[in-house]
C-alpha cells in the first residue's frame, strides 16, 4: 500500500512540474485572475447577491441563495477538517526541501499558510458551482465550467497539487449536491398553506366518442353532486374551467338542474368561465372571446362562472390571452404545460405579459393538473393505511412544488382525466393536517388560493409554448390538416358573413348565431382539433358538426343577402372587407376583375382598360407587374417586370419520413422531394386571370420499413396536379394543390425560398403578428425540446433588408423557417397511423394511448390553397397581409337590384387596422371590434353609411356587465371614437384590442 501512494505521490509531484513548466503569460494572468476572484468565494457570494436579487427577496429567492451559500461553506467547512487530517504540505515546500536537482517552480501568488491537501478553493468553486447550477439550470453550463477553471488555476499558479484540486472538487461536488437536499429539510418545515382542489379534468372526446365519454360522465357527476351535498367538509369541487360538461350531463338529468344551481350559487360547484378547454393557438382570436362569452353566459345560466381562468391542459397559450382575459375583467390565470427554462427563473407565479403590455397574475402548475394525485385513495381503505399513505404521498408533493412557490401558498390538485371526486378527501385533509401540522391544508377553491398568492416580482412575455416540464405537443399543427380547414372556413362564414349580415339586417338571427357558434366550439376542445383523437372522434363526430353549421350558416347568409340586395337581377358584390378594393371574380363565367366598395353591396362593374394578363408559351404567365416562370416540377420564379429582379425558387414539395404519432413529427428517411420530376405544363389567359397548371408524380415510399427506422424502398405514385395563378392588378401568386395520397408515413411540405437572410420573422397569430426567431435552441434535459416548427395563422413573412418573401395560408396551421430565414416551409399534410407512441427521441413517453389511427394518414384526394408574396419597396408586411386578407376573403357575386349600399369602411384603405368583429348589439346598434396587430400605435378613420348618434368603448363582454354573474370589473377598454357625423375616428395602441357599441341614426 505504502508503495502505490508513494507512486500516486511521485505521478502528482511530476504531473505538477509538467503543468508548471507550461505556464506562459496569458495563462499565468487567467489563473492569476481566477484565484483572486475566487478568494473565499468572492464572486459566489456576489452571484449569490445577484441571484436574490433576481429571484427576489421571498421564499424561492432565499431558498436559492442559501442552497449556494450552504453547498460553499459546506464544501469549506469539510475541507478544512480533511486538511487537519492529511495535513500535506503544499508542493512550493515539499519540493524546495525534496532531496534532488529540479529546483521548485516558482508560484505566481501569495504563498498560502494552510495545509494542501484538500484544495479548499477548488472545493470552494465546486460547491458554489454545482449547487448554482442546480437552482439555474440555464445557466448550468458556464457555471460549472467556470467552477472548474478556478478550481484548475490553483495548480497553474502553483499552489496545489492536481490531486489536491481534484479532492477539493470531489469535497465541493458532494457538498453542492447535499446542499438542496439540506434546503429541502429546511424548506419542509416551513409554514406553508396548502389549497387542496377537488377537480376533474374531462376530455369531452378522445380515445372514447363522445357518447362513451358521457356515458361516463352522468354517474359521475350523479355521485359528485351526492358528495358535495351529504359532506359539508367538502368544500368545493371545480370542474375543470368548462361549462360544457355540466350541460352535457343535464341534458341527460334535467331534473338535477335545480341540484347544480343550489351548488354552483353557493360556490360549492365551480365552473367555467370557458364554454370548451379549446386548442387556444390553432383556433382565431374571435373564437377565443365567443369560447369565454358562451362560458360565462352558460355559467350564468347556472348561478356564475368562476372567478379565476382556468384551463387544465391546452397545448400551449396565446400571446394576447392576458389582454382577452382582462378584458372580461379577469386578472388570475391558473394553467398547465408550456413553460420553458424561464420556469425555473419565476418560479410558480408571476406576471404574464401581452404584447400590448396587459397583464395578468398566472400561475403555474408546474407538475401538472394531477400533482396531489396521490392523495387519492381506495374508498374502503383503513384509517391506519390512509394515514401511512398521506404521510409518505405528503412528503413528496411538499419536496416537489414547494421549491417553485415565491410565497407560503400552494395549490394541490387532487384530480386527473375522467376521474370521480375523492369522496374521502376530507378525511386524508385531516390527516395531512396532523402529519404536517406546520402546513395549513384545507379543501379550496382557485378563488381562495388566488386571494391568497404573494406580490410578484417577475414577467414572462409573450406565447407560452415550450415544453420543458410537460410535452407542448405542437404537431397537433399538421395532424388531420382537413379539420384545420374545415375550422378556418367556418370561422370566417360566421364572422365575415353571417354576423355582419344580420348586423345590417337588423340583427334578428340571434339565436340561430349562438346555435352556430355553440355547435362550431364542440370542435374547438385540445383532442378535437388537434386531431389527437380515436378516427371515430374526427370522422364520425366532429365531420357532421362542421357540416352543420357550414350548411346552415351558408342558409342563413344567402337568406340574409337575398333581404339586404333585394329584389332584381343585376349583378352585385358582397364585399366582407372594410376598404374599397379591385378584385377578379367570376361575372358572366369569365374571370373579370371589378372595383367592391367597403364592407356591404355594390354593384358589380368590370374594371376599364385592357388586361394585361396573359400566358407566354406552356412556361409563364404574367400582369405586367410580375412574370411567373414554371418549372417542369411545379417550382416557379417571380420576375418583377420592372427591374427585371427575379427571386428565389418558389413551391418545391418535399416529403419527409413521419415515425411520430398525432401529437408529434419524428423524421425518417430518406426524403424526396420534387425537384427535378418532370411534369406536363400548360398555361392559359382568361379574362382577367392567368393560370399554369403542372401535373405530374410523386413516387413516394409506400409506408414505414417494419422496424419504423426508415422508409420503405416499396413505391407508390401520388399524383399532383398544382394551379398557379396570377389576377390583374396583383403583385401576389395564388396556388392551388391537389395531391392524391397514397403513401403513408410521411409529412409533405412546400418550400418556398425568400431570397435574404433574417435573425427574425412574423407571423400571424390570434389579434397579432408575432416577431418569432428564425433559430431556436436545443434543449436536452426537456420533456419535449423545442423545434422549428409553429403554429400559423394566415400569414408568414421574412422580411430582409431590401427584400423578403411572404406566404399566405387558407387553414394551414404549420409552418417553419429554415437556413436564418432563407426558406419558408408550409406544411401540407402529415400522415400517421398511431395515436401515440411511447419510442420517439423528439418527445419523453406517451401522449396518450397506444391506438392505431389509419384515418390519420389522410389517404385519398387532399386540395391545399397558399399564396406567395414577393417584398420589396412595392410591398412591405403590412400590404402583404392585407393582401392575403383580400385573398381569403373575396368578394361574392349575388343578384338584386343594383343599388349600392355601403354600410362601413376605413377611408384609408392601407391602414393596419384589422376588424375582428361586426355583429349585432343590443337595441339596434352594432358592435364593432378592432385590432391592431403592430408594434405601433395605429390611428385610422372608419366611414358609415348614416350618422353616428352614440357609441362607447366596452370591454370584451360586449355591455353586459353581467355577463356570467362574475362582479369583475371593467379594467380593460380602448379609448372612445371621436366621432363626427358619419366618421369615426380610431387610435389604437400597439397591440390593442378595441370594442365599441355604436349606434346610428
Amino acid at each position: 500500500m505504502n508503495d502505490f501512494l508513494n507512486a500516486l505521490g511521485n505521478f502528482d509531484t511530476q504531473l505538477y512540474l509538467a503543468i508548471a513548466e507550461q505556464r506562459n503569460l496569458v495563462t499565468s494572468v487567467i489563473a492569476v485572475a481566477l484565484t483572486y476572484l475566487n478568494w473565499n468565494g468572492f464572486f459566489w457570494w456576489i452571484l449569490a447577491f445577484l441571484l436574490l436579487r433576481s429571484r427576489g427577496l421571498n421564499r424561492r429567492g432565499i431558498a436559492a441563495t442559501a442552497t449556494v451559500v450552504f453547498g460553499l461553506i459546506d464544501a469549506w467547512a469539510i475541507d478544512e477538517l480533511i486538511k487537519l487530517v492529511v495535513r500535506r504540505p503544499r508542493p512550493f515546500e515539499a519540493l524546495a526541501n525534496a532531496p534532488g536537482v529540479l529546483p521548485a517552480p516558482e508560484t505566481i501568488v501569495a504563498h498560502p499558510s494552510s495545509y494542501s491537501f484538500p484544495s479548499g478553493d477548488a472545493a470552494i468553486a465546486m460547491g458554489a458551482a454545482v449547487a448554482f447550477a442546480y437552482v439555474t439550470p440555464k445557466y448550468r453550463v458556464p457555471i460549472l465550467l467556470l467552477g472548474i477553471s478556478a478550481a484548475l488555476a490553483r495548480v497553474v499558479v502553483g499552489v496545489h497539487y492536481p490531486f489536491d484540486v481534484l479532492g477539493g472538487m470531489t469535497v465541493g461536488i458532494i457538498s453542492g449536491l447535499l446542499a438542496p437536499q439540506a434546503i429541502g429539510l429546511v424548506r419542509r418545515r416551513l409554514r406553508w398553506r396548502a389549497f387542496v382542489i377537488p377537480h376533474t379534468h374531462w376530455d369531452r372526446e378522445w380515445y372514447e366518442r363522445f357518447e362513451g365519454y358521457r356515458a361516463r360522465l352522468v354517474p359521475m357527476v350523479s355521485r359528485l353532486l351526492d358528495v358535495l351535498e351529504r359532506d359539508p367538509d367538502f368544500r368545493s369541487f371545480t370542474f375543470d374551467g368548462q361549462t360544457i360538461a355540466i350541460q352535457d350531463y343535464l341534458e341527460k338529468k334535467p331534473a338535477d338542474l335545480s341540484r347544480v344551481q343550489v351548488l354552483v350559487r353557493s360556490d360549492r360547484l365551480l365552473i367555467g368561465p370557458w364554454h370548451v378547454l379549446a386548442d387556444l393557438l390553432l383556433v382565431s382570436g374571435e373564437s377565443i372571446v365567443r369560447n369565454l362569452q358562451e362560458g360565462l353566459r352558460s355559467a350564468g345560466e347556472l348561478g356564475r362562472a368562476a372567478r379565476v381562468a382556468y384551463v387544465a391542459d391546452p397545448f400551449g397559450h396565446p400571446a394576447q390571452l392576458p389582454q382577452i382575459l382582462r378584458a372580461f375583467g379577469y386578472d388570475t390565470y391558473v394553467f398547465a404545460r408550456g413553460m420553458g427554462d424561464e420556469g425555473e427563473s419565476v418560479g410558480s407565479e408571476f406576471w404574464w405579459v401581452s404584447p400590448s403590455g396587459d397583464r395578468v397574475r398566472a400561475a403555474h402548475l408546474v407538475d401538472h393538473y394531477s400533482n396531489a394525485l396521490p392523495l387519492v385513495g381506495p374508498l374502503d381503505e383503513d384509517a391506519d393505511a390512509l394515514r401511512r399513505r398521506v404521510r409518505a404521498k405528503t412528503a413528496r408533493i411538499l419536496d416537489r412544488l414547494t421549491p417553485y412557490a415565491n410565497g407560503d401558498a400552494i395549490l394541490l390538485m387532487v384530480g386527473d382525466d375522467h376521474v370521480d371526486a375523492y369522496a374521502r378527501l376530507p378525511e386524508a385533509v385531516r390527516e395531512m393536517r396532523q402529519v404536517f401540522p406546520n402546513v395549513d391544508t384545507r379543501i379550496a377553491s382557485l378563488e381562495e388560493y388566488a386571494a391568497a398568492m404573494p406580490p410578484l416580482q417577475h414577467e414572462v412575455s409573450g406565447e407560452i409554448a415550450s415544453g420543458r416540464y410537460r410535452p407542448i405537443l405542437r404537431g397537433v399543427n399538421s395532424t388531420r390538416v382537413w379539420i384545420k380547414q374545415e375550422n378556418a372556413a367556418c370561422e370566417r362564414l360566421l364572422l365575415e358573413w353571417c354576423e355582419p349580415l344580420d348586423a345590417l339586417t337588423g340583427g334578428t338571427a340571434r339565436d340561430e348565431l349562438r346555435d352556430l357558434w355553440r355547435m362550431l366550439l364542440q370542435n374547438h376542445p385540445h383532442d378535437s382539433i388537434c386531431g389527437c383523437s380515436i378516427d371515430a372522434v374526427h370522422d364520425v363526430d366532429m365531420a357532421p358538426r362542421f357540416a352543420y353549421v357550414r350548411e346552415r350558416g351558408d342558409a342563413l347568409a344567402s337568406r340574409l343577402l337575398d333581404r339586404l340586395a333585394g329584389r332584381g337581377s343585376a349583378p352585385m358584390l358582397w364585399n366582407p372587407l372594410p376598404w374599397a378594393r379591385d378584385a377578379v371574380v367570376p361575372l358572366d363565367g369569365r374571370p373579370t376583375r371589378v372595383r367592391a366598395g367597403g364592407l356591404g353591396l355594390s354593384p358589380a362593374t368590370p374594371g376599364e382598360g385592357d388586361s394585361q394578363v396573359k400566358a407566354d408559351g406552356d412556361a409563364a404567365i404574367e400582369n405586367g407587374l410580375i412574370r411567373v416562370e414554371v418549372e417542369r416540377d411545379g417550382s416557379f420564379f417571380v420576375v418583377d417586370m420592372a427591374s427585371g429582379e427575379r427571386g428565389g425558387r418558389q413551391n418545391r414539395l418535399i416529403s419527409e419520413g413521419d415515425r411520430g404519432d398525432e401529437y408529434t413529427y419524428s423524421y425518417a428517411g430518406p426524403t424526396i422531394g420534387s425537384e427535378g420530376v418532370s411534369g406536363r405544363r400548360s398555361t392559359s389567359a382568361a379574362g382577367d386571370r392567368a393560370t399554369a397548371t403542372v401535373d405530374l408524380v410523386l413516387r413516394l415510399p409506400v409506408r414505414l420499413r417494419d422496424d419504423r427506422l426508415a422508409r420503405s424502398p416499396e413505391l407508390v405514385d401520388c399524383a399532383v396536379r398544382m394551379q398557379i395563378s396570377l389576377d390583374a392588378g396583383e403583385r401576389r401568386v395564388d396556388v392551388t394543390l391537389e395531391i392524391d395520397n397514397r403513401a403513408s408515413d410521411h409529412r409533405l411540405r412546400v418550400l418556398c425560398e425568400t431570397g435574404t437572410r433574417a435573425l427574425t420573422h412574423q407571423c400571424g397569430a390570434a389579434f397579432a403578428l408575432l416577431e418569432r426567431s428564425n433559430r431556436f435552441e436545443v434543449r436536452g434535459r426537456w420533456i419535449e425540446p423545442p423545434t422549428s416548427e409553429a403554429c400559423v395563422h394566415d400569414f408568414v413573412a421574412v422580411k430582409g433588408a431590401t427584400r423578403g418573401l411572404a406566404v399566405g395560408v387558407e387553414g394551414l396551421r404549420e409552418y417553419s423557417v429554415l437556413h436564418d430565414g432563407g426558406t419558408i416551409a408550409i406544411t401540407l399534410l402529415r400522415a400517421v397511423g398511431f395515436l401515440s407512441r411511447g419510442d420517439l427521441p423528439e418527445r419523453k413517453g406517451h401522449a396518450g394511448p397506444e391506438l392505431a389511427t389509419p384515418s390519420a394518414q389522410c389517404l385519398g384526394s387532399r386540395t391545399y390553397r397558399y399564396a406567395v408574396l414577393p417584398l420589396d419597396e412595392h410591398t412591405d408586411v403590412t400590404r402583404a397581409a392585407r393582401s392575403v386578407h383580400e385573398w381569403l376573403s373575396p368578394p361574392l357575386v349575388v343578384s338584386g337590384d343594383g343599388r349600392s349600399r355601403t354600410f362601413v369602411y376605413f377611408v384609408d384603405p392601407a391602414t393596419p387596422l384589422v376588424l375582428t368583429a361586426l355583429r349585432a348589439g343590443p337595441d339596434g346598434s352594432i358592435v364593432l371590434r378592432l385590432a391592431n396587430p403592430h408594434r405601433e400605435e395605429v390611428s385610422g378613420e372608419m366611414l358609415f353609411e348614416r350618422p353616428i348618434r352614440a357609441s362607447r368603448p366596452v370591454d370584451l363582454r360586449e355591455g353586459d356587465l353581467g355577463l356570467g354573474n362574475t362582479g369583475l370589473d371593467v379594467i380593460r377598454t380602448a379609448a372612445p371614437l371621436h366621432v363626427e357625423a358619419d366618421l369615426a375616428w380610431v387610435k389604437l395602441q400597439p397591440y390593442e384590442i378595441g370594442t365599441w357599441i355604436v349606434q346610428l341614426s
